[in-house]
């Protein structure tokens, strides 16, 4: 990793970070959580300010994510032919349904929601999209995970797993275990694992190369979603089934 600018490295370590932090952040914050000298801070965010990446916010001297970042966002999101190819086939999944219906991709070490189609119900679950999760936090991040090579799972699983609910799995064994049944099984049900009183349910979406991409999930209160599981299962399987082989997936 010789080759890597390590001063564009650092700058993209200050910009991740915005993406777990408050909306505004200090130079001293940024120094001390990132281990770097508060000279080189300031250096960095002057520069990706000039760029539009960064803006500071006069009154408090703080900064804050730059638009040039959501125009950047933006054009991912136009370029990524998979959005808007599964658009119509999460919106009959949501119409049959009436719940929350998404699409995750993995992005490296993590999974993100590029796309939903919100509950047709008053009483509903929502996703933010374009928002980053650890790859075992959520049903539709699991069905990713489980399908990956078993030593980058094991790297996923190597750092502290986070406790979102008392029914969160913390144990990097007990999460293996987990992984290898939704591979088995070949989608992921789970309720309160991430927030309590909601119940989700994903399968993968394969591509030309038979490489697990993403996932479909449809979420909703589990009071409302228990009834009609199974019928649901079979559905975001059927749509994941139909997704993979428009992307060229042929299971032999």
């Amino acid at each position: 990793m010789d080759n890597l600018l390590s001063s564009v490295k650092n700058s993209c370590r200050v910009l991740k970070f915005f993406l777990e932090s408050p909306k505004e952040l200090g130079v001293t914050e940024i120094s001390k959580k990132l281990s770097l000298s508060k000279s080189a801070v300031h250096k960095m965010l002057a520069t990706l300010e000039s760029e539009g990446f960064i803006q500071q916010n006069q009154k408090t001297k703080q900064y804050m994510l730059g638009y040039t970042l959501l125009e950047l966002g933006n054009k991912v999101l136009r370029d990524h032919d998979i959005v808007e190819y599964a658009k119509p086939h999460l919106q009959e999944l949501a119409n049959s349904t009436k719940e929350l219906v998404s699409l995750c991709i993995r992005d490296g070490n993590d999974a993100i929601y590029v796309d939903k189609i919100d509950s047709q119900y008053t009483i509903r679950f929502n996703v933010d999209i374009y928002r980053r999760f650890p790859l075992y936090a959520t049903c539709a991040a699991r069905a990713i995970l489980a399908f990956q090579p078993d030593s980058f799972i094991d790297s996923i699983l190597a750092s502290p797993l986070k406790e979102y609910t008392s029914e969160s799995i913390t144990e990097a064994q007990d999460m293996k275990k987990r992984l290898l049944r939704i591979r088995q099984n070949g989608y992921e049900v789970s309720s309160n694992m991430r927030n309590i009183g909601v119940t989700g349910i994903a399968a993968p979406i394969y591509d030309v190369t038979s490489q697990v991409v993403c996932s479909i999930s449809l979420i909703g209160p589990t009071d409302r979603m228990i009834a009609p599981l199974d019928s649901y299962r079979e559905k975001v399987q059927q749509t994941a089934k139909i997704l993979s082989e428009g992307l060229g997936y042929h299971n032999n």
